[in-house]
């Protein structure tokens, strides 16, 4: 059987790269099989699915460890499990040569491995609740930074922070921001000076702001940037730390863009990356009334709508078909979504372009892949987001998770829970758990 496992090298890249993943490359090369094996066994807990498969290779050759066909039956079962697709192929093809008693035993050996691992592939069926919460009355846009502007910078930055009784912001964090260290001063700053409506009760909220200047961030600039650090290079060979940089960049041009990318986890990931779909194309608008709810439509050369791809009616809707009613415009493409929540609100549907792309056009898969590879940034970008992480980075009594959802925990009256994860991201120093637990308290 030909030898199986993931090459990298050679990669330029402006920050070291992630030990665990990169540790275990390196030592699989140079043929230091123990250390290799440690590597990829700790990446297990976190859903890599490549180190299964790796595994597997190595028990199946025979490399540093004795030579298991049925271990490594077992490591590749885990791999499909996790979502390696050539892991089935190689699952199907060594169970027509096991005895039924050998194949019990593989299962027996799949289970006691599955119990390893700690962040399974994401279920998108059980998305979080829309929590409420108060409105803005007062936003003060952020300074943008001298050196930056000259610079010709641009970037991102989110953000969650605490809002109090009176409806003021006590307590902000980066989540996230690209470049890192760029824009983060002056957005907390800003967000300092935001007020909401006062509600008498406490708010947790995450925001975006967005940094570009003459209108907007350029797709060609970005591709520069991509090609320049090898972005998609590095990403594609496994490399974390081009993996979450990417991640950045995505999210970059895609809060920027005026497009709706559909994403389709039935296509492949593509070899080269095209941005066409983030460039903004002509606005268009919706030549009637009454559609309150959302839909994913195809039109004729005219506008004249033509197939309902996808549409969910509000039950408030005055319009309950689309067919047959015109978008009017310049058009550049044919598939757009519409979009209006509020029938009380005056605006008409918000309209952009549709793509149809692959999971690997989104900033939160290539963050997932690299949370996975044991980037511990990425870990705490998804845990704001996604159940799996928050809930395995506080099993590593990570501080900043623990401050952050204990605080959650107490605003969702579960005070003694929250006040524990609240002392223990203190103990651990983590700057902002003691003002929090002093607003909260």
């Amino acid at each position: 059987m030909k030898k199986l496992w993931f090459f990298a090298a050679g990669l330029l890249v402006a920050q070291p790269a992630t030990a665990d993943w990169w540790q275990a490359l390196t030592a699989y090369e140079q043929q230091n099989y123990n250390l290799a094996q440690q590597e990829f066994e700790k990446l297990l807990p976190l859903g890599n699915k490549d180190a299964a498969f790796n595994l597997g290779a190595m028990y199946f050759n025979g490399e540093g460890v004795t030579q298991d066909r049925n271990k490594a039956l077992a490591y590749f079962m885990l791999a499909a499990e996790l979502g390696r697709a050539d892991a089935g192929n190689l699952v199907a093809q060594q169970q027509q040569n096991i005895d039924a008693q050998s194949l019990a035993a593989v299962e027996q050996q799949l289970q006691l491995l599955k119990q390893q691992v700690q962040v399974w592939p994401k279920s998108w069926e059980n998305e979080p609740a829309v929590v409420e919460r108060p409105n803005p009355i007062k936003r003060v846009p952020p300074k943008y930074p001298v050196a930056a502007a000259k610079a010709g910078q641009f970037g991102y930055v989110a953000m969650r922070f605490l809002v109090d009784e009176q409806g003021k912001v006590q307590s902000a964090d980066v989540v996230d921001a690209y470049p890192e260290g760029v824009f983060d001063r002056e957005s907390v700053r800003a967000i300092s000076r935001w007020q909401y409506e006062a509600t008498g009760s406490k708010h947790l909220f995450n925001v975006r702001l967005d940094f570009a200047m003459d209108g907007g961030v350029r797709v060609e600039k970005v591709e520069e940037l991509i090609d320049q650090h090898q972005l998609w290079q590095g990403a594609l060979m496994g490399s974390p730390q081009h993996q979450f940089l990417l991640g950045g960049v995505l999210r970059l041009v895609d809060v920027q863009s005026r497009n709706y990318l559909s994403i389709d986890d039935s296509l492949d990931i593509e070899p080269q990356l095209d941005l066409s779909v983030f460039r903004r194309t002509n606005p268009v608008k919706v030549d009637f009334d009454g559609f309150v709810g959302y839909a994913v439509v195809r039109i004729a050369d005219d506008g004249t709508i033509t197939e309902e791809l996808r549409a969910d009616f509000a039950a408030e809707s005055k319009v309950k078909s689309l067919l047959g009613l015109k978008l009017t415009g310049k058009f550049d493409h044919d598939v757009y979504q519409i979009v209006k929540n509020d029938v009380g609100h005056n605006k008409a549907p918000w309209v952009s372009a549709s793509f149809n792309v692959p999971a690997s056009y989104s900033a939160n898969f290539w963050w997932d892949q690299a949370a996975q590879n044991g980037h511990r940034g990425a870990q705490r970008i998804m845990a704001a987001y996604d159940k799996r992480w928050e809930q395995y980075l506080l099993a590593q009594q990570d501080a900043e998770v623990m401050a952050w959802v204990g605080s959650r925990l107490i605003l969702e009256g579960q005070r003694q829970q929250g006040l524990a994860l609240l002392d223990a991201a203190i103990a651990k120093s983590y700057p902002l758990a003691e003002e929090l637990k002093k607003q909260l308290m």
